[in-house]
C-alpha cells in the first residue's frame, strides 16, 4: 500500500506541476531547446525569483533536468515523452472544452 501511495503522490505532485500557467509557459520555451535562468526570464519577461521558484517545482517533480557548464545550469525537458504528453493532453482539453460547447 506504500507504495502506491507514493505513486499517487508522484502523480499529483507531476500533475499540480503542469496546473500552473507560467510553469506550462517555461515548459514550452524549453521544447524549442534548453535555456539559462537568465534566457527564460527574458523570454517571458518574470523575475529571476519567480522563474527559479518554478523550476525548482518541475525539476523536482521530474519535469526538467539540468546540467552545469562553467557558471550557468541549463534547464531543458526530462523526456521527450513530456513533450508528446502536454501535446495529446492540449488536444484532448480542446475537444473537451469544444464538445461542452455545444451541448451548452
Amino acid at each position: 500500500m506504500a507504495l502506491f501511495k507514493n505513486a499517487l503522490e508522484f502523480q499529483v505532485d507531476f500533475l499540480r506541476s503542469l496546473g500552473d500557467k507560467t510553469r506550462l509557459r517555461i515548459i514550452k520555451a524549453l521544447m524549442e531547446r534548453e535555456k539559462t535562468v537568465t534566457q527564460l526570464v527574458e523570454e517571458l519577461e518574470s523575475s529571476q525569483a519567480n522563474i527559479s521558484s518554478h523550476l525548482k517545482t518541475l525539476k523536482d517533480s521530474g519535469i526538467l533536468k539540468s546540467r552545469q557548464h562553467g557558471k550557468y545550469v541549463f534547464y531543458s525537458l526530462n523526456d521527450d515523452d513530456i513533450q508528446e504528453l502536454l501535446a495529446y493532453l492540449e488536444n484532448r482539453i480542446l475537444s473537451l472544452r469544444q464538445k461542452a460547447l455545444e451541448g451548452i
